[in-house]
């Protein structure tokens, strides 16, 4: 039962975080940064694969002594990874973690306040309806032998 309950209050409070403008901006920070990253990636091994595909004259052309172009971009492809997630740590780091860490903190504080608001319920509801031990009487005032 209390599990159940609790799985209804970690859902009230993701919504209640769902409408909180900073989590929206979260979200369209991290949204921004995902694309721009996997559009830059897939876009430049894409046009490296076409290239070495359809335009083989213009890949075999030397860049410069013995380094054609096939060589040189696909350095570049090693190149630009890094770069990208070099990108991704800083920007990340600038304008996401702060703001994550700062709902977190929030929510976790939330999540903390309602167990303890649980717990003095609980103990409450435990004191409410706590009803002393019945008195026995000891055996030999029972009445009767066995």
């Amino acid at each position: 039962m209390q599990h159940r309950r609790g799985e209804t209050v970690a859902r009230g409070h993701y919504a209640a975080m769902a409408n909180d403008r900073r989590f929206r901006l979260l979200q369209k920070r991290f949204r921004r940064l995902a694309i721009g990253v996997i559009g830059s990636f897939l876009g430049w091994y894409l046009l490296y694969i076409s290239l070495s595909a359809f335009a083989r004259d213009f890949m075999a052309r030397p860049a410069f002594g013995n380094i054609n172009m096939a060589l040189l971009l696909g350095v570049l492809q090693f190149v630009s990874t890094f770069v990208l997630a070099w990108r991704y740590t800083r920007y990340s780091k600038t304008m996401i973690d702060p703001l994550a860490t700062q709902l977190r903190d929030e929510a976790e504080l939330r999540q903390a306040e309602f167990d303890r608001m649980e717990d003095v319920l609980a103990e409450r509801r435990r004191i409410e309806n706590w009803t002393p031990p019945a008195h026995r009487r000891p055996r030999h005032q029972r009445g009767g032998r066995r």
